[in-house]
């Protein structure tokens, strides 16, 4: 595999149109488009009980987040910085996304779809250097926690409305780098933490794996 001008290892560019599926630039808008089709269907049930998991795994990972940005807090045996908000995404709603493809059966093989591309997601997340396996597997993880149970509360029932038909073809977006990256989700996370630590640079990966400084008093003798 050929590297770029410093060294680092290319990427191929498959990898980026993949990981730009758990865009929140696409997700977001796509989540959204599909809570207001749940509700506008009638089935008031399923679109609060999606948002408000959804509300509840977005706050879990950006809490996670800052506390590593702001206090450097994270787990260095696991490598973990916090939960991918892009694995979180892809896991949250690609699968009821994908539920609403043309066909009669489009609840078996389509969320299982969806599980998969968010799957090949948390995989690209790894393979550009934004996150570590065990980051991308919790958020994998806790997407699903999200989406599988609104797949089985809508399992026998009909979403009538146009939003959910039409809302898949928002991943074509992410064949075009500056429409899926336009919101700047990271960095506003990166401020945050820093407002609320006092913080004047976020911490990175390689501050977590630093050994501890050596106590610099010397030992008194027994």
């Amino acid at each position: 595999m050929s590297g770029d001008a410093n060294g680092a290892p290319a990427v191929a560019p498959v990898w980026w149109v993949i990981t730009h599926l758990g865009s929140s630039s696409l997700l977001l808008p796509a989540f959204l488009l599909l809570v207001w089709s749940f509700w506008r269907s009638g089935l008031t049930e399923a679109a609060r009980h999606y948002a408000l998991a959804m509300a509840g795994a977005v706050l879990l990972t950006v809490v996670s987040k800052c506390l590593f940005y702001g206090w450097g807090i994270g787990i260095a045996t696991l490598d973990f910085t916090g939960i991918s908000g892009h694995g979180l995404l892809a896991g949250a709603v690609l699968p009821v996304l994908l539920r609403g493809l043309p066909g009669n059966t489009a609840w078996r093989w389509g969320p299982g779809l969806g599980v998969g591309l968010a799957l090949c997601v948390g995989v690209s997340r790894v393979m550009v250097g934004a996150h570590s396996v065990s980051e991308v597997f919790a958020a994998w993880l806790l997407g699903l926690a999200v989406s599988w149970p609104v797949v089985q509360r809508l399992h026998t029932l009909k979403v009538a409305h146009w939003g959910t038909r039409w809302a898949p073809l928002l991943l074509v977006l992410a064949l075009n780098t500056s429409t899926a990256t336009y919101l700047p989700t990271h960095a506003l996370e990166v401020r945050v933490a820093l407002w609320l630590s006092g913080q004047v640079q976020p911490f990175n990966r390689h501050q977590l794996h630093q050994a501890p400084a050596a106590s610099s008093r010397t030992p008194v003798p027994l």
